[in-house]
């Protein structure tokens, strides 16, 4: 039968007699997406300086200057293209049918009945257990009959498997059993051999671990900071009030989305801490709560520890980032020895220094370390079984179900009419996200040596109009609206610099020339660049708007940092004059730019935690102009911030660079 779920009992009757009554005025016709390609224009670069004056800045007194700062935590592109002839080259692309693992050629053609055979697959193995699937296969199939529809379900869960192919996501499933010794893995119907056959040919270092992983989130996170926050706690160097006094520090603290805050369990004492927490304190945390708690030579000896660490957990890291940070290690277990006792050292802290092998042969961290397996013990648990033999295969059975079902809809499910119920899908498939419609040929495609370039070397910036990767926006976009009157004031200046077009016009005059500026946007709720996620602030969140910018000192040599809060990010067309009338018709996204309105930081005089690689800012943002719209090309990686009282009563904000996550 049924389980208790009342919401989705309402959900399950509305949606099949919605989708009954609207099947007579469905029509089904085969799509053809009309896309453009051009040839690209050259255009001056103008030279982005610096957001804020290069001085010192004279904030630093009680006194303020600028909008307060609220950090506490409540919660495809083209270059500017022309065609040499005058005209638009058209390319029209079929959608033509491919071998998909889920083809199902007994899936009704009517997208009304494929629909709700659909919905009622995956709201089966969702919600009801098997004898109860026949119970609700009946009921639709009366409301087939009283609706006079000529399409009937399997009567069986198996039938209804069969005509819908949704166990060929499980069909490849097999069981195997492993050798004790070597590991090695054989089907379990073949024949295995008597004994191990595995021939050892011998260790390449010293203590013979070459060519054996080291799990990083286990030797990183979950053995060295424990010992050392033991070590510390036990010999008096943190007591109860140090605790209570970095604890009211950790509160001001905002960290990106993907770091977990520690509040209640560093005032605590750090109980029940897991390594994804670990990780958050050794990265984030220990820099600003441990500078003036820990002995001087310790926590610079700690800090050796903690580069290592920004260094290694990088989804993409160089031959020299990884000797420098073995280097790091290295010098922290030395120095560990001298002010601890040689006891300090264990096991686990020796492998430290076998995880440059370790990352030279099998790659960076992320390849391997156990953080994605510790995240799917906790998804298995929660699956249910019968108990009986066999287990392991229904665990598997039901995970690869869970995993591909949004994969399964998109195969399935191919009507334009079918838009309306995605957001019912999405319930029963977690992961469903409906596949994007627009499918767009770019002449000059996304590189990526290019845009690594973009955010780490300022005298190259970018207009805003280069190429993304493909995975940069979110597949839903807000509609078209106005920009703030101020904003776009700040908006026409950096299309004037960027461009050289110091002739460009406002939007109000756009009937009197065609060198003007459009108004519209369309705001982005988030970004995705090569795995790094940026997002605009929202009300007084914070998480994952405070960034790092580099720009071009006023000098044109030195290249200087700031930090900023995205305010909201945004695309906008903008067409060059020099091609406008050879272009009345093209799309939005041949001269789409995309950018991040950010406020700055008033800068800090205050240079003393400058050499453990943190910065001081004041709590206020410094005017806006045209450097708050800045490409997210430019943008170089995210920060955590926290707020600091100094003993003259003067509020400052330390700002916290963190590894910059590319999945490139």
């Amino acid at each position: 039968m049924i389980k208790e779920f009342p919401e989705y009992q309402d959900v399950l009757l509305s949606v099949i007699i919605k989708e009954l009554d609207l099947k007579r005025s469905m029509e089904v016709d085969t799509e053809i997406i009309l896309t453009y390609q051009s040839n690209s224009v050259e255009a001056i670069d103008g030279q982005a300086n610096s957001p804020i004056s290069d001085a010192v800045s004279t904030f630093d007194n009680d006194v303020f200057v600028g909008n307060d700062y609220n950090g506490d935590e409540s919660d495809t592109t083209d270059d500017n293209d022309s065609d040499d002839n005058g005209e638009e080259d058209t390319a029209k692309i079929y959608l033509e049918e491919f071998n998909s693992p889920f083809a199902a050629s007994g899936m009704p053609e009517n997208p009304v009945h494929r629909f709700i055979t659909t919905f009622t697959v995956l709201f089966a193995s969702h919600y009801v257990v098997n004898k109860g699937s026949v119970v609700l296969i009946e009921f639709i199939n009366e409301l087939f009959k009283i609706y006079g529809q000529d399409f009937q379900l399997p009567k069986s869960l198996a039938g209804l498997h069969k005509m819908t192919g949704f166990l060929s996501i499980t069909k490849g499933i097999k069981r195997f059993v492993s050798c004790p010794n070597c590991h090695c893995i054989y089907e379990e119907n073949m024949s295995v051999p008597p004994h191990c056959v595995f021939t050892n040919v011998g260790a390449r270092s010293p203590c013979g671990l070459r060519g054996t992983i080291i799990d990083p989130m286990h030797n990183l996170f979950l053995g060295t900071p424990k010992r050392m926050m033991d070590r510390w706690v036990d010999k008096k160097t943190i007591g109860a009030k140090e605790f209570a006094a970095i604890e009211k520090i950790a509160e001001t603290m905002v960290l990106p989305r993907d770091y977990t805050k520690l509040t209640s369990k560093i005032g605590k004492g750090f109980p029940y801490m897991k390594a994804d927490d670990w990780k958050s304190w050794v990265l984030v945390y220990s820099p600003v709560l441990l500078h003036d708690v820990l002995p001087f030579e310790m926590y610079n000896n700690w800090m050796n520890f903690v580069r290592a660490c920004c260094y290694l957990i990088k989804p993409s890291i160089t031959f020299d980032e990884v000797n420098s940070a073995h280097d790091y290690l290295e010098m922290f277990c030395k120095k560990a020895t001298k002010l601890y006792t040689s006891t300090i050292l264990t096991c686990n802290m020796h492998l430290h220094l076998h995880l440059r092998e370790t990352i030279r042969d099998f790659g960076p961290v992320y390849g391997y370390w156990l953080f994605g397996f510790e995240r799917y013990n906790g998804l298995l648990k929660h699956i249910k079984t019968n108990g009986k033999d066999s287990f392991e295969a229904t665990y598997m059975r039901s995970f690869v179900q869970n995993a591909f079902k949004g994969d399964y809809d998109n195969a399935v499910l191919k009507s334009s009419s079918h838009v309306s119920f995605f957001n019912i899908l999405s319930k029963l498939s977690p992961k469903f996200t409906p596949t994007t419609t627009v499918i767009t040929l770019s002449s000059c495609p996304f590189r990526l040596q290019s845009f690594l370039l973009a955010s780490s070397n300022p005298h190259l910036p970018p207009k805003g109009n280069k190429p993304l990767p493909p995975s940069t926006f979110p597949l839903q976009l807000k509609k078209l609206s106005l920009m703030d009157e101020t904003d776009y004031a700040h908006l026409l200046q950096h299309y004037k610099t960027s461009y050289d077009l110091p002739d460009l016009v406002s939007y109000q005059y756009a009937t009197l020339t065609n060198s003007f500026v459009d108004n519209e946007i369309t705001k982005l709720k988030f970004i995705d660049l090569l795995g790094q996620q940026y997002r605009g602030k929202n009300g007084s969140a914070s998480c994952g708007s405070l960034v790092h910018v580099m720009f071009v000192g006023s000098d044109s040599r030195n290249t200087l940092v700031y930090a900023g809060q995205i305010q909201y990010l945004f695309t906008h067309s903008f067409t060059h004059p020099s091609n406008s009338n050879l272009h009345l018709t093209r799309m939005v996204h041949d001269h789409q730019h995309v950018f991040a309105y950010i406020k700055w930081f008033n800068t800090s005089s205050d240079r003393s935690h400058e050499d453990d690689g943190l910065e001081f800012c004041l709590p206020t943002f410094s005017p806006d102009s045209c450097h708050c719209i800045v490409p997210v090309h430019h943008i170089f990686l995210e920060i955590a911030t926290a707020r600091i009282t100094t003993s003259r009563n003067v509020s400052k904000m330390l700002v916290i660079a963190l590894p910059k996550k590319l999945y490139a």
